[in-house]
């Protein structure tokens, strides 16, 4: 191929070009949104997939940690009626009642070590 066919053939040798940089164009750049988390980057599918899950195994973990502490309480409003209502005190109830204080302490300064670990 020389000089003269590419002149000859302008028309097909510019639609080539174009067609050449609309193919590397459409391949190379991948569409992108705002991210979930730092809305001022910009990030491609499967990226946003990623945060969405970290975000809804968070969510399940808090959720998990919502129902912990509410058995927990029901746990200690349930002693304390028993002793209300009978007037006596349980042993086995405050030995329940102790434990929970316990294992919720343990839980509290166990996340906050862990917080504080990530930080």
């Amino acid at each position: 191929m020389n000089w003269k066919d590419i002149i000859q053939n302008w028309p097909k040798t510019i639609a080539l070009i174009v067609l050449t940089a609309l193919l590397f164009w459409g391949h190379a750049c991948q569409p992108e949104v705002r991210s979930l988390i730092y809305p001022s980057v910009k990030v491609t599918r499967p990226e946003l997939q990623i945060e969405l899950d970290s975000l809804i195994a968070t969510a399940q973990y808090r959720m998990a940690d919502l129902d912990q502490q509410e058995a927990f309480r029901d746990l200690i409003f349930q002693n304390a009626l028993v002793v209300f209502e009978t007037g006596t005190m349980n042993p086995a109830g405050i030995i329940t009642l102790l434990l929970g204080l316990y294992g919720a302490t343990r839980m509290v300064k166990d996340t906050k070590d862990r917080i504080v670990k990530k930080a």
